[in-house]
């Protein structure tokens, strides 16, 4: 493509919560700041210029600008759509009434941890649950789309069954996504008590397997125990059967993202995602983001990923695995090994059967 489809923006670094996974925060490569309304709009302009189809506002918490309508103005004055990832504890009648009445938003992205307030609190701070489910119910109610994450931690994985009958049983929501806390931002402080061990990580992937099928493909993954589960299942039975390399097997993962997407920081600083913030691309309204998408050369370092042939990595020597595997996320390598062209070490599968884990 020879623009972005879609541009995701952290409109604010302020937050009303402090959760303990976070990757925003606790980011020793960058200092935040918040920038005017004039130079979003400024921004949003040039997006309109370009043809992009749709902004992702995020932060931080977006709702919590006091400016937000004027820069949704200038997103639908420039024919774009957009979408929210928030925490939904600050979505108001008044504010839900607006976003339907533009006709171009396409969902909100509330976190739900939990079933009941003891567990999605445990995490994300007292009241956090009734307001995000509050928060739900306000979007629900004027008809404005929601989309629901639940992020997968160690005070959450025995409730993963009564978190899908809340959220597709009780809330009626056509279906939600999961993903897993991460070894980034505040989780670095709080490692041992958010990330999933060995046989969490195993639980967790059984009963998300299990319920994806009882619900019929109402819960997705890109990441995290459901998305490890289904590709180590295909990589485990590719391998008994002997059978042809994957697409781009035995190599890193090209990133789908920057062929599609690209990020801005709150400082204004354009980035490849959220989960690459060190990587400085330009700044908007000063470099061009269509020449920063079309011949960066970190982006097109990226997108170069899938001729790095893993077998040239000591970490993944002898391993029956390569035909079938291709490193996974470089914001998860870079987390995890400080380098970006690097496997992921927790998304390798021989790692996990070393260290106990089973497929099933």
């Amino acid at each position: 493509m020879r623009t972005p489809r879609s541009v995701t923006v952290e409109i604010t670094a302020r937050c009303n919560l402090r959760c303990r996974y976070c990757y925003f925060f606790n980011n020793p490569v960058v200092e935040y700041r918040d920038l005017p309304a004039d130079e979003w709009l400024k921004f949003f302009d040039e997006l309109g210029s370009l043809g992009v189809m749709e902004v992702i506002l995020a932060g931080g918490e977006p709702f919590i600008r006091e400016d937000l309508r004027l820069l949704i103005d200038g997103i639908v004055r420039n024919r774009m759509r957009f979408a929210f990832l928030s925490n939904g504890g600050l979505i108001s009648d008044e504010t839900a009434t607006f976003l339907a009445g533009t006709g171009r938003c396409d969902y909100v992205q509330v976190s739900v941890d939990g079933s009941c307030a003891e567990v999605h609190d445990s995490c994300r701070g007292k009241g956090s649950f009734d307001a995000a489910i509050r928060g739900i119910r306000t979007l629900q109610r004027h008809g404005v789309g929601v989309a629901v994450r639940a992020t997968i931690h160690r005070s959450n994985v025995h409730d993963l069954e009564n978190i899908a009958h809340f959220l597709l049983d009780e809330l009626g929501l056509p279906d939600f996504g999961t993903n897993a806390a991460g070894y980034m931002g505040s989780c670095r402080g709080n490692a041992d008590d958010v990330l999933l061990n060995i046989v969490e990580r195993k639980e967790a992937m059984a009963t998300l397997l299990r319920l994806a099928a009882k619900y019929d493909g109402r819960i997705s993954a890109n990441a995290g125990p459901l998305a490890d589960g289904r590709m180590w299942h295909r990589m485990e039975e590719a391998r008994t059967q002997n059978a042809p390399a994957f697409n781009n097997g035995g190599h890193l993962t090209a990133c789908g993202c920057t062929y599609s997407k690209i990020a801005v920081r709150a400082d204004g600083v354009i980035i490849p995602c959220s989960m690459l913030a060190h990587l400085e691309l330009g700044r908007i309204n000063h470099d061009s983001l269509a020449e920063i998408w079309n011949n960066s050369p970190v982006l097109n370092q990226l997108r170069n990923r899938h001729t790095i042939p893993l077998s040239g990595f000591e970490f993944c020597a002898g391993c029956s695995y390569i035909p079938y595997c291709t490193g996974n996320c470089p914001g998860l390598a870079y987390a995890l090994t400080g380098i970006v062209d690097h496997p992921s070490p927790d998304a390798c599968l021989r790692r996990f059967l070393k260290e106990g884990g089973t497929i099933e």
